[in-house]
């Protein structure tokens, strides 16, 4: 069966990847961690598109939004030299948060169990970011808690609701 919300994702995450310009030669582990961290928001909202249309996507949006709007507001407030000294833009880790903006969205609403590879993914963006000497570990953890804050503020929980017929043919409602 077709589903719509795996199809919004294929395309945004294509239209992300391939408007993604390197201006140097980057290492593998850098050039990872830029896809993860358009890989997994987007799978976070495909996964909510899948799962209950566009109330679900809302919800992403919401905090996917507040999350980037807090993080660019700190980098051109706080002004923290990156390690490699490229510019004053270090505080906090666009890439670490929007990653696990993706990461802690799954947690909030649909349990720990179904974000534990997107934090496995998120973690390793943020190694990335530091591998580069684009980030202190500050910078990815700030990122991260910013993420997993405005998730978890946020976002509501997904209480799936399954319907079994019982003996008598009346309902029995059970929540996971």
């Amino acid at each position: 069966m077709f589903r719509f919300g795996g199809f919004i994702t294929g395309c945004l995450a294509i239209c992300m990847l391939s408007f993604s310009a390197f201006a140097r030669e980057k290492s593998t582990v850098e050039k990872i961690g830029d896809y993860m961290q358009v890989i997994v928001p987007a799978y976070a909202f495909g996964m909510a598109m899948n799962e209950e249309g566009w109330g679900g996507a809302k919800q992403f949006a919401y905090a996917f939004g507040a999350t980037e709007a807090a993080v660019y507001g700190l980098k051109y407030t706080v002004n923290e030299e990156r390690p490699n000294e490229a510019d004053n833009h270090s505080f906090p880790s666009g890439h670490t948060a929007s990653a696990m903006s993706g990461a802690s969205f799954i947690h909030a609403r649909y349990g720990l169990e179904r974000a534990i590879i997107p934090y496995v993914l998120t973690g390793f963006t943020a190694y990335s970011r530091i591998d580069s000497n684009k980030h202190w570990w500050w910078d990815t953890l700030a990122g991260a808690a910013i993420a997993g804050v405005f998730s978890f503020a946020i976002v509501d929980r997904y209480d799936n609701v399954v319907v079994h017929a019982g003996p008598t043919n009346v309902g029995v409602r059970v929540k996971f």
